[in-house]
């Protein structure tokens, strides 16, 4: 809650400022921020926010000095960095795409109008409407905070937001009695107050300006409930969304440890992904291995090769859909072919059960074998159960750290 707070207290700032446009008034505005930023604790969330809007500032004050030294007119085709978002003009019409200004929700004809867009979040906006951003680019909330809002819709009702909306501020309420508002006033132009929409994922409300009734998978459904249903969101939470989506923030094991044993495609996919990680061990050290770049095949799911719990977004839907189970199943036949029929040297790396007559070489990743917690060795399942799981490898290990332990007490006592 507390970079929720910080952030909101950074766009109060930011209102207040983003209109200015003369030197004189932006470098009062660039003096104040020095203060509050001298004011603010060390370390501390608000700092960090001010830190980032003296940039701005700086920035802005910068480009008003440039434009008034050089030409009269403004110059856009530089970068406009407004509230984190990095906006660029766009003067080349979109035939195919048609895009909807997020300040005011109009079209934007990109054959006759010029527009900006963030490079980062995709936020796009009429010149004009530019100066009125009052949203903190989802980029920087993707970068500074890398995680999930896990509780399902964490309302808490109109009136902790003092029935505004919470990105823009407009007075929302919901239907009152025909031309009567919340005071019991007749409505007009300047009491009249706008209907709130929930966004499912923060759970909190917003007017139809900032909530174009979007609709996007909600994380937290998946996580607790298997929910793949879409939900209507704000535009804030839906970029943010799409900014997330293959970020590998989720850690199954932590957040819902019990999904593994309700969802059996995702317990099969676990099971190949620690299957991959065994063979990686073969592969770092096989010089064929490297040549081929075996492990590029999933250079799209890097975190596949890091570790077991981490999930993204789209893992989860791709594992719902069934097209994560087929791509691991290719990617896993090629990695068995390469390791027990195309390269002798990982081979050679395979074991033979002690606990049996069987010669056959088996290997860490086969279903049918258990492997020993303690020396890492490799038996058959079965021969492992039916031994009680008694490790004949670590029996000789700690037969000869005995034996070199009385070794060592000897030659001390004979030397003394």
């Amino acid at each position: 809650m507390e970079s929720l707070v910080t952030a909101e207290n950074y766009l109060t700032i930011a209102e207040e400022t983003i209109a200015l446009s003369s030197i004189v008034d932006l470098s009062r505005a660039v003096e104040q921020c020095k203060e509050m930023v001298l004011e603010s604790p060390e370390c501390s969330e608000e700092r960090k926010w001010l830190v980032r809007r003296l940039i701005e500032l700086r920035l802005r004050l910068q480009e008003v000095k440039e434009q008034e030294k050089d030409c009269p007119s403004p110059n856009y085709n530089e970068v406009r960095v407004v509230l984190g978002h990095h906006f660029i003009i766009q003067s080349q019409p979109a035939p195919t795409t048609k895009y909807h200004c997020d300040r005011c929700c109009g079209v934007i004809w990109s054959v006759v109008h010029s527009w900006y867009q963030c490079v980062d979040c995709k936020y796009s906006c009429h010149v004009k409407c530019l100066a009125q951003v009052c949203r903190l680019c989802a980029h920087v909330k993707a970068s500074e905070n890398p995680t999930y809002i896990i509780d399902i819709c964490p309302e808490l009702g109109l009136s902790a937001q003092a029935y505004r909306c919470a990105e823009c501020k407009a007075h929302i309420t919901f239907t009152f009695p025909k031309g009567l508002s919340c005071f019991g006033r007749p409505f007009t132009s300047e009491n009249s107050w706008i209907e709130p929409r929930l966004c499912d994922y923060d759970g909190r409300y917003y007017c139809p300006t900032c909530h174009w009734n979007s609709t996007a998978v909600i994380p937290s459904r998946v996580v607790h409930n298997w929910d793949f249903d879409e939900r209507r969101v704000c535009r804030a939470s839906k970029q943010l969304l799409r900014l997330m989506e293959k970020r590998p923030v989720l850690n199954l094991q932590q957040l819902n440890p019990r999904l593994f044993g309700f969802v059996e495609e995702l317990s099969v996919v676990k099971k190949i992904r620690e299957d991959i990680l065994i063979m990686k061990k073969y592969f770092v050290s096989c010089k064929s291995a490297i040549e081929s770049r075996l492990l590029w095949q999933l250079q799209e799911r890097q975190h596949f090769v890091e570790n077991v719990d981490s999930f993204s977004l789209q893992d989860l839907i791709d594992v719902h859909s069934g097209e994560l189970l087929q791509y691991l199943e290719k990617v896993q036949a090629v990695f068995i072919k390469h390791i027990k029929e195309d390269c002798r040297l990982c081979y050679g790396r395979g074991f033979v059960c002690e606990l049996c007559d069987d010669d056959e070489v088996i290997f860490p990743f086969d279903s049918a074998t258990a492997i020993c917690q303690k020396c890492c060795a490799v038996f058959h399942r079965n021969c492992w159960t039916k031994k009680n799981h008694h490790c004949p490898r670590c029996i000789r290990i700690q037969k000869r750290a005995s034996l070199r332990r009385d070794s060592t007490s000897n030659e001390e006592n004979f030397s003394s």
